[in-house]
């Protein structure tokens, strides 16, 4: 089972998994916020069909043209057409595997900025085993709004174990 693998399919869908969070009483925002969280579901929405077709060009309208993608035990991956080059070589899911995103925070600091944080998991049984295996990492993707409208703009992606 590829790391890499599971590190991609996070990125695919983590912005989508995010549920909108109450805004603390008290407390109002100069902008939109719910424009701004629609915008962002429609670049997961994105996100995923570039995933799950392997639509390169798609993908690449996901990301800022100066982003940074931070693989674990490697240089990051800096700008739009070598992260995509890093997506096109991207291993498969091992067979049966699934992968569930678990955000914990999706915050909108500004009108160009927002960042969501959280755990994904994937689950998968490796042939002739009794039980499923499950291997979780941590993600962080910092989010801007660019002339192209929001795109991924950093992103960290950690496993939990070795």
């Amino acid at each position: 089972m590829s790391e890499t693998r599971l590190l991609w399919l996070v990125a695919a869908v983590v912005i989508s998994a995010c549920q909108p969070r109450e805004q603390p009483s008290g407390e109002s925002a100069s902008f939109d916020t719910t424009a701004i969280r629609a915008s962002i579901d429609s670049l997961a929405s994105k996100v995923m069909r570039a995933e799950e077709t392997g639509d390169a060009e798609l993908f690449a309208s996901t990301w800022a043209r100066d982003g940074i993608m931070s693989l674990p035990g490697s240089p990051p991956v800096r700008g739009r057409d070598s992260i995509v080059a890093v997506f096109r070589r991207r291993p498969p899911l091992p067979p049966g595997g699934k992968m569930t995103i678990h955000p914990t925070e999706l915050e909108i600091l500004s009108p160009e900025w927002a960042y969501v944080w959280g755990v994904d998991t994937l689950a998968y049984t490796p042939q002739n085993a009794t039980a499923p295996i499950k291997k979780t990492s941590t993600f962080f993707v910092l989010l801007r709004k660019t002339a192209e409208g929001w795109q991924s703009y950093r992103e960290a992606l950690s496993p939990n174990q070795q």
